[in-house]
């Protein structure tokens, strides 16, 4: 009898475990949480949200990533049993009746064991760096990146501020693609551009991963030790002036990725000072929603906000860019619009503006707020790390907010 199986997540891990199924086993669908993807087609079947799940017949559901945990947690919430739950990356977990019934077990191990072993290898590679840190020792080389206390005191003398993380990188070097923005040559450029660019009054971020990950916890070390293996660090120096200072760009990341969250609370107070007592403009997505329902802002003297797309705002880089131009010299520009904001700070820079590249945060904050661990979906905002971040209301009823928007460009 044929066996019925739902996949979670569906990305590359999930393309290698379904080749290790047993000819008589049917995917009825995969689960994800990116409502970006729902409707799309993965490996033969429908992607869709674990809210639909209830439409379909299965034995087992079948978790492809390695950190399984909070997908785990979401399943039994939602009534699955446990028992109907496979984690081929922890096998203890659960038992091997279900592995036998609808894997070849041998492929599958293989496979998983490869899978581990090259992270234990990534993290052994990059470990004469992580030791050395920031000095230049033999052949090792670092971009020179200032701490986030010395990029604070630059955004506080009044300097703007573009950030690049590794969707930026990623995306000008052809490497995973964020369904945030899709790729787009003259934006490739303009990244290209400005992390080799001196502009008087602008700084270039770079996230602070070349060296130590001192008070980094795992997820965090273990994602951009990937990122830097099989070439990937040699392929960003290849960007990089390495006699360039760069600041740090995990200056808006000041909760979320530390294991010792003592020292978040003055972080936030301290950012919180760039903007004491000042007119402010947003620039940001529809659904971004900066400041919204916290206290972020509470000490601004006024505020205004224009919106721009959600996902793929670089399509109307033009007429944001125009639109901004009509600020008053005097406000302080915040600009949270993924890799478009990177570019938008640094023109307006340009123009004789303070535009802060602020990126995530006020969901850092919203979390730090919540005392979470974990990358949580927040009500009315786009969260785009979360699961089920993107699935967003189009509108909110905030009577304050609402009047802030004085632009929208969709």
């Amino acid at each position: 009898m044929q066996k019925k199986v739902l996949f979670w997540a569906a990305g590359e891990n999930a393309k290698k475990i379904v080749s290790c199924l047993r000819e008589d086993v049917l995917i009825e669908a995969f689960i994800e949480n990116d409502a970006l993807r729902w409707g799309e087609t993965f490996c033969g079947a429908e992607i869709i949200s674990c809210q639909k799940m209830c439409r379909y017949e299965f034995e087992y559901i079948v978790i492809t990533t390695p950190n399984y945990e909070e997908i785990l947690e979401q399943l039994i919430e939602l009534g699955v049993d446990k028992s109907m739950i496979i984690t081929p990356f922890d096998p203890d977990r659960c038992g091997r009746g279900g592995w036998r019934e609808i894997f070849y077990v041998g492929e599958l191990l293989y496979y998983v064991s490869n899978q581990k072993m090259q992270s234990m290898m990534y993290t052994l590679d990059n470990m004469k760096y992580e030791i050395i840190d920031d000095e230049k020792f033999g052949d090792l080389v670092f971009p020179i990146i200032k701490s986030v206390d010395e990029t604070l005191s630059m955004l506080k003398t009044g300097y703007s501020m573009s950030r690049y993380g590794d969707g930026e990188l990623n995306m000008i070097l052809g490497r995973n693609f964020s369904t945030f923005q899709k790729p787009d040559e003259k934006l490739i450029v303009r990244l290209k551009e400005i992390l080799k660019s001196s502009e008087e009054k602008h700084i270039v971020c770079l996230p602070d991963i070349y060296g130590s990950f001192n008070n980094k916890n795992e997820e965090h070390k273990g994602w951009f030790r990937r990122h830097l293996a099989n070439g990937g660090r040699e392929a960003d120096y290849k960007l990089f002036d390495l006699q360039k200072v760069y600041y740090n760009a995990f200056i808006t990341r000041p909760y979320k990725d530390y294991v010792d969250k003592s020292g978040a609370k003055e972080r936030f107070a301290a950012l919180k000072e760039i903007w004491n007592d000042k007119d402010i403009t947003i620039i940001e997505g529809t659904k971004t929603r900066f400041g919204v329902g916290n206290d972020l802002l509470d000490n601004v003297r006024s505020c205004q906000r224009i919106l721009g797309p959600a996902v793929n705002a670089f399509d109307k880089y033009a007429e944001l860019l125009k639109e901004a131009g009509k600020i008053d010299k005097n406000r302080l520009v915040l600009i949270a619009l993924g890799h478009t904001a990177t570019v938008l700070a640094y023109d307006l820079a340009r123009e004789g503006y303070q535009a802060l590249d602020i990126g995530h945060l006020d969901i850092e904050y919203e979390w730090f707020i919540r005392g979470t661990e974990k990358k949580i979906p927040i009500e009315n905002k786009f969260v785009n790390e979360a699961p089920l971040g993107r699935y967003v209301a189009e509108k909110i009823n905030d009577e304050k907010y609402n009047k802030e928007i004085i632009t929208v460009i969709i």
